[in-house]
């Protein structure tokens, strides 16, 4: 599989543009049949609480960009998108589209950045999704849900090879975005890739730092703070070899409550 990961400089709440900007840095880029192209979280409006702007209108404006990019591609397109608000909540979601412009996949974050208000916002989810594609099981997350591990352990446990975390990271902490990447990758046996945005909202600066690991925790691309597109290949193949010959994830074990002696 080849993974095409798309670092962006978003325009802030400005959709049509950044439609645009996608077609032009995808516009010289080989795509073979089996490609995964990867866009960041909110890639069309930015981490933006305006309700108004970043949620798509009912003919769900940004996923049709993504079916029709998928089609024109031949490959598999995945990007953070918002969902029509309901009940005046909106939803922060990863969807995907196949080469025939059909839905793979659809993600809601499940840990909302309650630091920024998200919350207040955007309904959380309340579950992975996985999805199939050139050989390998997939599953999407975005941007927060990376500080909390035990969100992905039941990804890996049923079959995701590839783990998937499109995000607008700011560089305040941008650190902690690589090296949880890697414990990821490390800790569920898994290919991960994550995609983040560069450039500036009103509120934060992004470096970047599109990065994507192996199995072993193993670097294959860091971005820089400049849009960019990355590109690399994986074979699931990979994972599963080593999670035959390292099989961590069946010494898994559920634990509840506290152990050991309670005082008196």
């Amino acid at each position: 599989m080849q993974i095409v990961a798309v670092q962006l400089d978003i325009q802030w709440e400005d959709r049509a543009a950044n439609h645009e900007k996608v077609r032009s840095l995808l516009s010289n880029q080989e795509i073979t049949p089996d490609t995964l192209i990867i866009l960041p979280e909110m890639f069309d409006a930015g981490f933006s609480m305006n309700l108004a702007t970043s949620a798509q209108s009912e003919v769900r404006e940004s996923e049709k960009f993504l079916a029709d990019l998928a089609q024109e591609k031949g490959a598999v397109v995945l990007g953070g998108v918002v969902a029509p608000v309901e009940n005046d909540m909106g939803s922060n979601e990863a969807v995907a589209f196949d080469a025939n412009g059909n839905e793979l996949v659809r993600y809601r974050k499940m840990q909302p950045f309650t630091i920024g208000r998200e919350d207040q916002f955007y309904e959380a989810g309340n579950g992975y999704q996985l999805f199939e594609y050139a050989g390998a099981t997939i599953s999407p997350f975005i941007c927060y849900d990376l500080r909390f591990p035990e969100v992905f352990r039941p990804a890996a446990a049923h079959g995701a090879e590839l783990i998937v975390v499109i995000a607008s990271w700011p560089h305040v902490r941008s650190e902690h975005w690589v090296r949880l990447l890697q414990a990821r990758a490390i800790e569920n046996l898994a290919f991960v890739v994550g995609v983040n945005r560069c450039g500036a909202d009103p509120d934060h600066q992004y470096d970047g730092r599109s990065v994507a690991f192996d199995p072993h925790g193993n670097c294959l691309f860091e971005a820089d703070g400049k849009e960019q597109v990355c590109v690399t290949k994986i074979d699931p193949d990979e994972a599963r070899d080593w999670r035959a010959r390292f099989p961590a994830l069946k010494d898994i074990r559920a634990f509840d409550g506290v152990s050991g002696n309670r005082p008196s």
